[in-house]
Formats: structure tokens, sequence, C-alpha cells
């Protein structure tokens, strides 16, 4: 699992998402859920935590989707 660290563009709230999947597919933008504006925001995301150091989502190693 990757951890993944998002920004609301609304309210600025930072959030750390653990998911299963390579959120760099999305061009760096996905709505979700923000608990402090409560309604579907639209999220930036910043990157991709490496141990305790926070990496952009072009460094990714493995892609996910195969053309």
């Amino acid at each position: 699992m990757t951890e993944w660290v998002l920004k609301c563009t609304v309210c600025g709230t930072e959030r750390r998402l653990d998911v299963g999947f390579n959120l760099a597919v999305f061009k760096g933008r996905i709505v979700l859920y923000c608990r402090k504006c409560r309604a579907n925001r639209e999220h930036r995301i910043l990157g991709y935590m490496d141990g305790d150091r926070l990496r952009p989502p072009e460094e990714i190693s493995s892609p996910d989707i195969i053309d």
C-alpha cells in the first residue's frame, strides 16, 4: 500500500490516504470527501510518503496501467 498526501483545494486541509492504487494516473487531482468542508471536494495530490520523506507523484516507480 502507498500512503499519499492530499490537500483540499477549498479549505487547504492536508490528509493522508493509504491505498493500493497509483494516484499519479489522476494527473494531480482527485475528488474525495473533505471532513472539514463536509462535502466532496477536489484535492491536489502533493505526493507519496517514502518512509518519512514526501516524494512527488512523478517519482513512483511501478505503473498500474499498461497500454
